[in-house]
C-alpha cells in the first residue's frame, strides 16, 4: 500500500503543478492583453513572452504578433514565424493561418515543396476549426492552381459562406463548380 500511496501522491502533485503553471500562463497572457490595450507594449510583450515560454499557445501567438509588428520589441520576422509555428503545432487556428501563409511565400513557383503541403494541412485545420480567413484563403489557393482543384476550393468556400462572412457570386446551376467568385462580406 505505501508504494501505491506514494505513486498516487506524486501523480496528484504533478497534476496540481501542471494546473498551476497553466493558470500562471493564462494570467500572464491576460495581463499582457490588458497592457496591450493601454498601449504599454513593452510590458505586454514581456508578459506574453513569460507565458509563451511555458508553452501557452495563445501567448505564443501574441508573441508572434509582437515580433511581426514591432510591439514592445524590435520587428523580427524570423522570430514571429517561430512563435506562430509553435502555436500552430498546438492547434491555435490564427497561428496556423499566419504560419501557413508564411510557408506559402514561394508558391506557386515551388508546388512540390513539403512546406506547401504543410501549409495546406495547417490551413485545412484552421478552416475546419471555423476560421473564415483560412477557409477563404484555402479556397482561393485551390481555385488559383493548387493541385487539389475546384472541388476542394468550393468545399472551403462553402464553409466560409455558411459562417455568414462569405458571399458567393456566379452561376449557380446544378453544377456547384460553376461558382467562380467569392469575397468576404
Amino acid at each position: 500500500g505505501s508504494l501505491e500511496q506514494q505513486k498516487s501522491f506524486n501523480e496528484a502533485a504533478s497534476q496540481v503543478q501542471e494546473a498551476f503553471h497553466a493558470s500562471i500562463s493564462m494570467a500572464f497572457n491576460i495581463l499582457g492583453l490588458e497592457h496591450l490595450q493601454k498601449r504599454q507594449y513593452a510590458a505586454a510583450f514581456h508578459l506574453f513572452k513569460l507565458a509563451a515560454d511555458q508553452n501557452y499557445s495563445k501567448a505564443q501567438y501574441n508573441v508572434g504578433l509582437c515580433y511581426e509588428h514591432g510591439r514592445g520589441t524590435e520587428k523580427d520576422a524570423a522570430k514571429a514565424v517561430l512563435y506562430y509555428q509553435r502555436a500552430a503545432r498546438q492547434g491555435h487556428p490564427m497561428a496556423q493561418y499566419r504560419y501557413a501563409k508564411w510557408l506559402l511565400r514561394s508558391w506557386p513557383k515551388v508546388e512540390e515543396d513539403s512546406s506547401v503541403q504543410e501549409a495546406v494541412d495547417l490551413l485545412g485545420q484552421a478552416a475546419t476549426a471555423g476560421l473564415t480567413q483560412a477557409q477563404v484563403y484555402l479556397g482561393g489557393l485551390c481555385l488559383n492552381g493548387l493541385k487539389t482543384g475546384r472541388k476542394t476550393a468550393l468545399k472551403y468556400s462553402h464553409m466560409a459562406a455558411k459562417s455568414g462572412r462569405l458571399c458567393l457570386h456566379g452561376k449557380e446551376d446544378q453544377n456547384p463548380v460553376s461558382v467562380t467568385k467569392f469575397r468576404i462580406c
